[in-house]
């Protein structure tokens, strides 16, 4: 008996096999390479102006703008965890070199919040209950600890992971396009269809980036700013927390300030919590209302909600880094369907009849 097209099968059953194994090898840097293609959109323009500056040298251009973006990188990062650890050890020294440190300051607040007149009006004078605060108090701690050490640990290979990034950086700058050619030639979709599916991919990429990034660190640094003013200890610290918060949609920094100026309130700083509610709801909540619509534009905006799932989605999948990516493949998503609605319209209405 002849099988026919064996040869055929044969090849794609290898294809498939040879495929699969490709994929687990890439697997652990495939963060790394997706984050690579989406800097290599938004370092075009840095890309271009070197390529004109070196006379056409690509190659070299490609190379700077990669060291640009390594310096960037690192200035931040270790700006970022030079200030945390800093406060943090200068925290802990000073937990360690006086036992009853964290006693003489919470025990007076809690005293505080449980003599407010209010409270004591509506018959909640001990509204907290200091042994249960201390209790949980030592278990954050402990667990503050645990993190700290596994984030340590991690470092390695995170730089290990950047250092791939950057390097793969300069290869899509060089040969990106002609990487991209060879994608669609490839692929069985219509040219059409892919030349959307890659400009959404350019637009969102630039968007998450750009708007995600500029509007986090003008949110955290006036947090920070406000923070100080009513003397908030480690306004720094906070201010830093409120940028990686502001990645998530609709809550963002709020998780931070809104509890600030309840507690600034309950224990009798009242202009010290009207000022944080007001700079808050006033100038960090609006912020999103004004920077974010120029700096992606209404075109390539999505639902709220879907941003909101596709962020929170996205860190819960793929890390903190997932609020890039995670938007990024939920609009390609969207797109996908798009395009299945435009192309089988008729047969979507027959059926819908």
């Amino acid at each position: 008996m002849e099988m026919k097209n064996f040869n055929t099968y044969f090849f794609f059953l290898i294809l498939l096999v040879i495929s699969v194994t490709t994929f687990f090898i890439f697997q652990p840097f495939l963060i790394a390479i997706l984050l690579a293609a989406v800097f290599a959109i938004v370092f075009q323009r840095p890309y271009n102006f070197f390529v004109r500056l070196t006379n056409g040298r690509h190659r070299i251009s490609a190379m700077l703008t990669s060291i640009m973006g390594i310096l960037i990188f690192v200035t931040l990062f270790l700006g970022i965890v030079g200030m945390i650890a800093s406060e943090t050890s200068n925290l802990l020294h000073d937990s360690m070199k006086t036992g009853d440190a964290y006693l003489n300051y919470v025990n007076p607040l809690i005293n505080s919040v449980n003599r407010n007149p209010f409270l004591r009006s509506i018959g909640l004078e001990n509204l907290i209950n200091g042994e249960s605060i201390n209790k949980a108090v030592s278990q954050f701690g402990q667990g503050a600890f645990n993190v700290l050490q596994q984030t340590y640990q991690s470092v390695a290979h995170f730089l290990f992971l950047v250092v791939v990034m950057f390097f793969t950086l300069y290869y899509f700058l060089v040969g990106g396009k002609e990487l991209v050619k060879k994608i669609m030639f490839l692929s069985p979709l219509k040219d059409a269809h892919e030349k959307i599916l890659i400009e959404k991919f350019i637009s969102i990429s630039r968007a998450t980036v750009k708007g995600t990034l500029v509007v986090g660190i003008v949110q955290g640094t006036i947090g920070g700013i406000i923070f100080a003013i009513v003397g908030i200890p480690s306004a720094i610290t906070w201010g830093v927390i409120m940028v990686f918060l502001s990645v998530i949609p609709m809550f963002g920094t709020s998780l931070v300030w809104f509890p600030a100026a309840i507690i600034l309130l309950a224990t009798g700083q009242i202009w010290q919590g009207v000022a944080v509610f007001s700079v808050g709801f006033g100038v960090i909540s609006v912020i999103d209302n004004f920077l974010r619509p120029e700096l992606v534009g209404k075109d390539t905006q999505m639902h709220p909600l879907v941003v909101f799932f596709a962020t929170l989605g996205g860190i819960s999948l793929l890390g903190f880094l997932g609020f890039i990516i995670g938007p990024i493949i939920v609009a390609l998503f969207i797109t996908l369907w798009d395009i299945y609605a435009v192309e089988f319209k008729g047969q979507l209405k027959r059926y819908n009849k």
